[in-house]
């Protein structure tokens, strides 16, 4: 066993290159976060105008797609007869298309229902008497219009479902949710790559503590991955699901970063589910007069009012006491002015203040593996996990420092890497330069590994 590792670092040449053009850099925003407490326009389903058809079951839109039709046939069956129904369809089928937007609102829907149904009563008055149906007719009409309006045409005349949209909607649902098994059903059997799949596979697997152990597995864009970035570029529900992995790890201050963002970027700057992690995160900080302003607001909703009042200091539930206490064992007992873009300081904070944060810390090493960043990545794991015996995700990484330090084998073997690694690694560097650098070959062999990974792996322009 000692030749062969003898072997395998007497064949890292190839190495040495790559190591120094290793480091990702992660963008050019610098600008120092200063946390707000902005609540903005908040109408957490109150059933208004800019209330998004998305956060309503399917059932109601299927109850208001219904008396739409109702009333269409209403309107067409005295001219029409039984052949009402062919339109009515055609009706329901346009709207329904409609439907297939993002952000059409239910409310549209209702409007066209409400002023149909003013026809309906203009009508019957009209049939009774002209004289006195006609100046009501014209008043019904306007005050139908005041009332209902004239549905929504702002967006386009219909809308074909974008089924990668939906995708990434039911994998963002279940993960709300929690329906772990669900959300790992829709990853193995969905064909969909994107930043935010890896996001929320990522976040699975750490939530199960097996992010090094499968981070190879599935598809990684670099660290785009495990934090979605928020630029201009970046779509709404990105940023509104990009405060997840920040309340995972026990950093609220980012948390609240990202859920205002992702509030203020939503359609209408609406949202319950903002509303819901805004006073979460405020309870788990022990800002309860700041937590109350988002409860009162959910408290008026007909949805949310038994979750709020479930959290409402003074009245909780032994259950949501139990989960406030596991969550603040997370937070950092100091504070710190830092920038929103550099993630690595982020993460570092929190481990240096708890360095049983075994959330924090996969995710930092596996952000320096990800963005091939080997120094950093070796700093990192001897200042916060050079006691543990080493993942063979950490192994790999850390073999590929060590060869380019060319460090000795006494040196080698106080970092407690396994020997069968050690051993592989040896027969990929061979094969390697028995290629030529050509990762064909290796593939089959070695396509999960880190070494492949850092040989090979590149980011695409939109990818």
């Amino acid at each position: 066993m000692g030749s062969g590792r003898n072997r395998c670092f007497g064949v890292v040449s190839f190495f040495l290159s790559d190591i120094a053009l290793s480091s990702v850099p992660s963008g050019a925003d610098t600008a120092l976060f200063a946390c707000h407490r902005t609540i903005g326009r908040v109408s957490a389903a109150s059933g208004g105008s800019g209330t998004s058809v998305r956060r309503f079951p399917h059932s109601i839109m299927a109850v208001v797609l219904l008396l739409w039709g109702v009333v269409v046939f209403r309107l067409l069956a005295p001219y029409m007869g039984r052949w009402a129904w062919i339109p009515t369809v055609l009706a329901v089928a346009w709207e329904a298309g409609r439907q297939c937007g993002l952000s059409y609102p239910l409310s549209g829907t209702i409007a066209l229902t409400g002023i149909g149904g003013v026809l309906l009563l203009c009508r019957s008055c009209m049939r009774r008497s002209w004289k006195s149906g006609l100046p009501v007719s014209i008043l019904a009409v306007l005050s139908g219009y005041w009332l209902f309006g004239c549905g929504d045409w702002s967006s386009r005349w219909y809308n074909m479902p974008d089924l990668g949209r939906e995708y990434l909607l039911a994998l963002d649902s279940e993960m709300y949710f929690g329906r772990s098994e669900k959300v790992r059903k829709l990853l193995v059997e969905g064909e969909y790559r994107s930043p935010f799949t890896a996001y929320y596979y990522n976040l699975l697997n750490a939530q199960q503590n097996r992010l090094p152990d499968r981070l190879m597995d599935g598809y990684q864009p670099a660290s785009q991955g495990l934090f979605l970035p928020v630029a201009p570029h970046s779509t709404y529900l990105t940023i509104y699901a990009a405060n997840e992995v920040w309340f995972a790890l026990g950093d609220m201050t980012m948390a609240e970063h990202a859920a205002i963002l992702g509030m203020i970027f939503s359609p209408h700057h609406t949202g319950a589910r903002a509303v819901k992690r805004l006073a979460e995160i405020n309870l788990v900080n022990g800002d309860e007069a700041a937590a109350m302003k988002y409860l009162r607001l959910l408290q008026k909703t007909m949805c949310y009012r038994d979750w709020a009042e479930r959290r409402i200091p003074g009245k909780q539930t032994a259950e949501v006491c139990q989960w406030l206490e596991r969550k603040r064992l997370l937070l950092p007992a100091t504070d710190t002015l830092r920038s929103s873009a550099d993630i690595p300081l982020s993460l570092r904070h929190l481990l240096r203040n708890n360095p049983d944060n075994t959330l924090a810390c996969d995710y930092l090493l596996c952000f320096d593996l990800l963005n091939k960043d080997i120094g950093a990545f070796a700093g990192d794991y001897r200042e916060f996990a050079a006691k543990k015996f080493p993942s063979r995700l950490y192994a790999e990484g850390l073999l590929i420092y060590l060869a380019g330090k060319k460090a000795s084998l006494d040196e080698v073997e106080k970092w407690n890497i396994p020997p069968q690694v050690l051993d592989e690694f040896g027969d990929y560097t061979r094969l390697y330069e028995a290629n030529g650098g050509n990762g064909a070959p290796l593939q089959a062999k070695y396509g999960k590994t880190y070494w492949f990974y850092f040989h090979y792996a590149t980011m695409k322009k939109g990818k």
